[in-house]
């Protein structure tokens, strides 16, 4: 039997989007579930520790021309005491276009056939970047434009982290700028326009000891 789409929700998406899940509805007409991105757990499982060796520190995750703002985020993975950098830290992230539709080139809502995603793994200072565009909000939403992400490494088994949200967007709940530390660690990024006209922000990461208390999806 086909999972409806309420089904396939986790727990704090749910908590989150259950009183919305009716404007997703009209995304269908598109083919496309607008909260599919949102709600599946997977990402770089399946991944061989071989293949991820290989993936650079620094990547594109949106074909050139792609519609929306160019938007560069970069910053350095750490330690958890916040100071020592760390190398070999995967990093996948994901997001909608423009439209804020998760765009699929795959089948059952698996983060990796979302169109815009990509994987990084920090270098030896610890240092990531990838270059992608501003995504936007869910249509007829009041869910802020974010980008999701997951972290993994050696000794860290892969938990998410909190979405990258963006300084300005009305959407952003009080709720999600209480938890948000202070200065670069902060999951709501400042954007800066370059004088080639993209984007740019930071956000530093500072990893965390997996316990059965992790947060998943």
């Amino acid at each position: 039997m086909q999972k409806t789409p309420m089904a396939s929700l986790g727990r704090r998406s749910f908590l989150r989007h259950a009183s919305l899940f009716a404007v997703a509805l009209p995304a269908l007409e598109f083919g496309t579930l607008v909260f599919a991105g949102c709600n599946q757990a997977r990402s770089m499982a399946g991944t061989t520790p071989e293949q991820m060796a290989n993936v650079p520190w620094k990547t594109t995750i949106v074909a050139a021309g792609e519609p929306g703002e160019p938007l560069i985020v970069s910053g350095t993975i750490y330690a958890p005491d916040g100071r020592t950098p760390l190398e070999g830290i995967n990093l996948f992230v994901y997001q909608t276009d423009a439209t804020g539709v998760y765009s699929t080139s795959g089948g059952g809502g698996d983060n990796r056939a979302t169109r815009i995603h990509g994987s990084m793994r920090s270098n030896k200072e610890g240092r990531y970047e990838f270059r992608t565009i501003k995504p936007a909000s869910y249509p007829n939403s009041r869910i802020a434009a974010h980008i999701h992400a997951y972290v993994s490494g050696p000794d860290y088994p892969e938990y998410w982290i909190d979405e990258y949200l963006f300084e300005g967007d009305p959407f952003i709940t009080g709720a999600e700028r209480q938890k948000s530390v202070k200065g670069n660690f902060s999951s709501i990024l400042t954007l800066q326009r370059g004088n080639d006209g993209v984007l740019r922000a930071v956000r530093d990461i500072k990893v965390e000891r997996c316990t059965n208390n992790c947060r998943r999806r």
